[in-house]
């Protein structure tokens, strides 16, 4: 069973009760007025009249309690003649009187089939009554609840299923007062998730375009570096002269495109592998023409080839902005490894620090935008994040968080 058929069943019986209850009260009230016309009838006769009843259990109509009418009314009920030879299927009823306590005997027989008939009449009444009201509220509750919020799953269903199709909301869903919040919600939700992919595949079709553009650009580029380099031979003095600034310049325009191309391109899944990082860190250095110090373990397990372009993205660019010395720490943080590559720089302006990891934002002359931009998608790629942990006239520190099993440690060992 189900805790909502449970829930119903436990329902049902507190209706069953509430509903008995109220049958025995009503009969209890009719049981009253029947015992107190006979007591008062020319046909009661009083038996006894002393200070003390002589049944063991009187219906006192001086002051009649709850709980003896009740008692009176289970006894009329169940009994039948000649259960109690003292009384021989009578009531004892003290009638009302002063001092005296006046005892008169009301035969049981000439009540029992009338309150038993008035019990079962309102018991059975007050079952259907009650019975009836369960049906009404269950077709209220399927058509004002259950039914509408069926056809809002049904929706909701449907459209995770193919959300580049959106799916009408169900009329049901729509009058109802309960769901109309509801509904304008997930037509809301359809609406912007059509347009959000529309977007992006618009986006993706303008990426594919640039990268084969992008693509092409490059390689004229880099032919025309190949050129260049020969007019540093040149004996024209003046073509001498302007040939380091060719030649940059035309590196510059290749590692923008080769940027755009690896910001476009979709990021590879990591494939660990056991590396020495203080010799990573020796490459880059000398590819961003930067001292850097290490210190940190031995030996790590991680992507070395994501690592290694997150080290130089953040070693160039602490470059671009003037650094002259960078270091990289790696160390344990409770659950996760660390890496903190801090550089002696200017620092970055507090005002940058909101859209410091966005594409196309660089502050820089010169620059992409996207040197950060991908560093971060590389640490999401292993299960880490990269941030910015501090940036002052000392200088900035980038920290990246990763998984703790980069440093050799698994949960169990832990």
């Amino acid at each position: 069973m189900t805790p909502y058929h449970r829930m119903q069943a436990g329902l049902a019986l507190v209706a069953i009760s509430l509903v008995s209850l109220w049958a025995l009260f009503a009969t209890m009230h009719l049981q009253y007025h029947l015992v107190v016309a006979w007591a008062l009838s020319p046909a009661s006769t009083v038996i006894h009249a002393d200070k003390s009843p002589v049944a063991a259990s009187p219906l006192d109509l001086n002051a009649p309690a709850t709980s003896q009418q009740l008692a009176a009314l289970l006894y009329t009920l169940v009994s039948r003649d000649g259960d109690d030879p003292a009384q021989h299927g009578r009531l004892a009823v003290i009638l009302p009187g002063d001092d005296a306590v006046n005892v008169t005997m009301v035969p049981l027989a000439i009540m029992r089939a009338e309150l038993r008939s008035a019990f079962l009449v309102r018991l059975v009444g007050g079952l259907g009554v009650f019975g009836l009201l369960a049906v009404l509220f269950r077709r209220y509750q399927i058509r004002r609840v259950s039914a509408p919020l069926g056809a809002l799953v049904d929706s909701l269903n449907s459209f995770s299923v193919d959300p580049s199709v959106a799916t009408p909301i169900p009329a049901m869903v729509s009058r109802a007062p309960e769901f109309i919040e509801a509904a304008n919600a997930l037509e809301a939700l359809q609406r912007n998730t059509l347009l959000a992919l529309r977007q992006r595949e618009r986006l993706a079709d303008i990426g594919e375009a640039v990268a084969k553009i992008n693509h092409d650009i490059r390689n004229v580029l880099s032919s025309a570096t190949l050129v260049a380099d020969t007019l540093l031979a040149s004996k024209d003095e003046r073509v001498r002269r302007m040939a380091p600034h060719i030649v940059r310049s035309l590196e510059q325009s290749v590692d923008l495109c080769q940027s755009i191309l690896d910001y476009l391109a979709e990021t590879p899944l990591p494939e660990p592998v056991r590396f020495a990082p203080a010799e990573l860190v020796a490459e880059t250095s000398e590819s961003a023409s930067i001292p850097i110090r290490y210190s940190g373990p031995d030996e790590v397990r991680m992507d070395r080839t994501m690592l290694s372009r997150i080290l130089l993205n953040l070693a160039r660019n602490a470059v671009s902005a003037g650094a002259q010395e960078l270091s990289v720490d790696i160390w344990r943080a409770g659950k996760l490894a660390v890496i903190d590559i801090a550089d002696d720089g200017p620092g970055i302006p507090q005002k940058h620090w909101d859209d410091l990891f966005l594409a196309f934002r660089s502050k820089q002359r010169g620059g992409s935008g996207l040197g950060l931009a991908i560093a971060r998608d590389l640490a999401v790629a292993q299960g880490g994040n990269l941030k910015l942990a501090r940036s002052n006239d000392d200088g900035s520190e980038f920290r990246l968080q990763l998984p703790l099993q980069v440093l050799g440690i698994t949960d169990d060992e832990d």
